[in-house]
């Protein structure tokens, strides 16, 4: 343990390069892993990943309380160098609590906020001014409209927010929120890599990072065989998603590949 959150996590740009979406692991009976959680966030790092995603989607966000997420991501700061850039997700709630958890995971030391505004319906601007005016650091907007999280264009420049993760997968959207609005974009989709770093994106959040973050990395710096082997693995980690990806982790990492609730 490094004990990283003493330190000011706040660079230039929020997360730049490759950076992982992390899983959250389980054992059997569902019971959350911190600790074994926190050591494959390090160990990734150590690998390549550029930053950390905590509790996000590919975390599983939905299997954990407020309190749950909170503690993952103190432990997950206390676990990697304290230059590394560890991003908390308070999404998937309703404005209050998301500005609650924004408020505590800003206090334990994380880089910045993300938040998937599933189930807010048409007022993403409050949702969005409730957790910023809450966090003591930059917060990402986040749109994933596979999961019915759908930030619009035209709505997206009023949000008063740092940046966003767009993991929708359609280039000419993260063409001009890189370009025409001028924000700190991350794509979420590894096919978009490549796009990413031509139109001078920020960087990237993968879930596929939890397997290959030395891969991702390659890829993203410009390595065509790297993004080929990437994308590949990706296809294959989408499937009944999260349990592939979980498994492909547990198999090249040695740790629990356990879905919450299955």
């Amino acid at each position: 343990m490094n004990g990283g959150t003493e330190c000011n996590r706040s660079p230039a740009v929020v997360a730049p390069g490759a950076g992982v979406a992390l899983v959250t692991l389980f054992a059997d009976d569902d019971a959350l892993l911190i600790d074994e959680t926190a050591d494959l966030a390090a160990r990734l790092v150590d690998a390549g990943a550029a930053s950390v995603l905590v509790a996000g989607t590919s975390g599983e966000f939905w299997a954990l309380d407020d309190e749950e997420r909170l503690v993952l991501v103190s432990a997950v700061l206390a676990a990697v160098p304290p230059t590394t850039p560890v991003i908390g997700h308070v999404g998937g709630v309703g404005a209050e609590r998301g500005a609650v958890m924004a408020t505590r995971m800003s206090d334990a030391g994380v880089t910045a906020i993300t938040a998937l505004p599933l189930g807010v319906g048409d007022d993403l601007a409050g949702f969005y001014a409730a957790i910023g005016s809450s966090s003591g650091v930059p917060v990402l907007a986040y749109h994933l409209p596979q999961a019915a999280a759908e930030i619009p264009l035209r709505e997206l420049a009023g949000l008063g927010v740092a940046g966003i993760k767009d993991s929708s997968g359609d280039s000419a959207r993260l063409i001009e929120e890189a370009l025409d609005m001028g924000i700190e974009t991350y794509t979420g989709v590894p096919t978009l890599l490549g796009v990413a770093r031509d139109i001078g994106a920020a960087g990237a959040m993968l879930g596929i990072a939890n397997v290959w973050p030395d891969v991702a990395g390659r890829a993203f710096q410009g390595d065509e065989t790297a993004l080929g082997e990437l994308v590949s693995q990706h296809t294959t980690s989408l499937h009944e998603f999260p349990r592939a990806l979980k498994a492909m982790t547990a198999a090249r990492w040695d740790v629990p590949a356990h879905v919450w609730g299955s």
